[in-house]
């Protein structure tokens, strides 16, 4: 398998709080998804190189790096993922900036699952069968 092939409907859930990666990772699951979860900096930037999602949920406030510096190392990938912000804070003060660093949407904490499931649709990336 090509690493730089499209990939199979693969989400990274990155969030320090382990209930919300349970519970989005269980939905994803069950709607045909494969899901790997990381609880912080470290995790995700492994799970970014190792699973190679294609579309990645990323909490903007952990402790280490935080969602907006790993938004950022992400971009410099050569098929970067679509990355949809996840946050719990006031959408005012951080979706601009999101936005402007390069994610692909963003979405308030606590999340309507269905309306996620919308979004990563929405956002998944289309590539050209050449």
């Amino acid at each position: 398998m090509a690493l730089s092939s499209p990939k199979a409907k693969r989400v990274l859930v990155v969030d320090d709080e382990p209930k919300f990666g349970h519970i989005v990772s269980g939905f994803l699951i069950g709607r045909g998804y494969e899901v790997a979860v990381a609880a912080n900096s470290t995790e995700a930037l492994a799970a970014i190189e190792q699973f190679q999602p294609a579309v990645i949920l990323l909490d903007i406030v952990m402790p280490g790096l935080s969602g907006m510096e790993i938004l950022k190392l992400t971009r410099l990938q050569p098929f970067p993922p679509r990355v949809i912000m996840v946050t719990s804070a006031d959408p005012s003060q951080v979706a601009p900036q999101a936005m402007q660093q390069g994610a692909d949407a963003y979405m308030s904490k606590p999340v309507d699952l269905n309306e996620l499931e919308k979004l990563i649709s929405g956002v998944w990336p289309s590539h050209p069968s050449s």
